[in-house]
């Protein structure tokens, strides 16, 4: 019987240790209120490359660790409201698209596409070390290799 409850707890900490997300509204007040910068993505549900980055790179625990940490994330399906909001407000590149916002609200950049894990690693750094300040993001990928 034990062994079964460990078995379960293990489970359960691995399925549950995912990146926090938030919806639009919450997630900007919480933003605002630890002055974290927002990580807004827009997914739909039959992108392929979605799936693949929910399957993997959201998956992985330094991703997932690294995202709680240092940005507030949230995640809207491209055809809801908020996500036609998002779009509107901020643009639309495909799925999956990345927007990095300030907590007042304005975009820093937007970035297309699935990512592996380690790339993925490497452009939340650019964001959450405060790069993209100082340099054009392929300036530090450059600087980076």
């Amino acid at each position: 019987m034990r062994s079964v409850v460990v078995f379960l707890l293990l489970v359960f900490s691995i399925s549950y240790g995912d990146v926090k997300w938030y919806g639009l509204n919450d997630g900007f007040k919480k933003a605002q209120k630890e002055k974290k910068l927002v990580m807004i993505y827009i997914y739909s549900p039959k992108c392929h490359y979605c799936k693949e980055m929910d399957a993997t790179t959201f998956k992985d625990k330094k991703v997932q660790d690294t995202i709680n940490r240092y940005f507030v994330p949230i995640k809207v399906r491209k055809c809801s409201e908020d996500g036609m909001f998002v779009r509107a407000e901020y643009g639309y590149l495909g799925t999956p698209t990345f927007h990095f916002i300030t907590p007042t609200g304005e975009k820093i950049k937007s970035i297309f596409g699935a990512w592996p894990k380690e790339d993925f690693l490497k452009i939340l750094k650019y964001f959450y070390s405060g790069a993209y300040k100082t340099k054009p993001m392929t300036e530090y990928f450059m600087e980076e290799q």
